[in-house]
């Protein structure tokens, strides 16, 4: 279940007022759980934040009306608003917000953030095209995207068809690459799950690091040309994501 949540000692504006300029409103976060825990060591104190549950993502229609209906709940009264999100399968492609700006990175998706950049992604998937990518946010508390599909597929068709479907959907992979997140907590616990999960699915198991960089350039305003700034009333559009 998405969960939303206000940062200890956050000021929260009236929003019976939201035609205050730009400038005199404080910023929120509207983010995949999967980037929140790199996230959150950049922002500052007061700032709002909504954090929203990865499994939405096997929806993207359904993650896109989640994230605007965030956007409207919170246009007007937050500027700027961050999506700590990518392009996530064109779920981002459509939103807008009236009378706030929205900035997101100009990324298909998480792994690019964590890596440092596009390019990097495009060189690990040159090397070894069938790499599963996995980082702290992904693996959570246990239930990363995969094994919530196998849950679900159990549900539907039980557990000998379910299997066999997971397994299908891995098959092309052939290598499980746990990234160290910068602001990683739980090493050693994520380890375990990736070793075994590598295991499950007879993939080569490596490690590499991270980096928080650009993250931080998203709450910093340090807006370069990574990044997708769109004005109050402006569209992200799948232009802005290829250009």
């Amino acid at each position: 279940m998405p969960m939303s949540k206000e940062m200890k000692g956050a000021v929260v504006p009236d929003p019976k007022q939201p035609d205050r300029p730009p400038s005199a409103r404080p910023a929120k976060l509207i983010c995949c759980r999967v980037m929140i825990d790199e996230l959150m060591p950049f922002l500052p104190e007061g700032t709002a934040t909504e954090v929203v549950e990865i499994s939405l993502h096997i929806h993207p229609d359904q993650l896109r009306e989640h994230l605007q209906r965030a956007i409207d709940a919170s246009d007007g009264i937050y500027d700027p608003i961050f999506l700590g999100y990518g392009l996530c399968s064109k779920a981002v492609v459509g939103l807008v917000a009236r009378n706030s700006r929205l900035v997101i990175p100009k990324t298909d998706d998480c792994i690019e953030l964590f890596l440092g950049s596009r390019q990097a992604r495009i060189d690990q998937l040159a090397s070894e095209p069938g790499t599963f990518f996995l980082t702290q946010g992904y693996i959570g508390d246990g239930a990363s995207m995969v094994f919530s599909e196998h849950e679900r597929a159990v549900a539907r068709y039980g557990e000998e068809r379910a299997e066999r479907l997971i397994q299908t959907m891995m098959s092309h992979y052939k290598r499980l690459v746990y990234i160290r997140t910068a602001h990683a907590t739980s090493l050693e616990s994520d380890r375990e799950y990736a070793h075994a999960m590598a295991a499950r699915f007879r993939l080569r198991y490596e490690e590499m690091d991270g980096t928080s960089e650009w993250l931080g350039q998203l709450i910093a305003g340090n807006w370069d040309d990574r990044f997708v700034l769109v004005g109050p009333g402006e569209r992200l559009e799948l232009r802005h994501f290829t250009d």
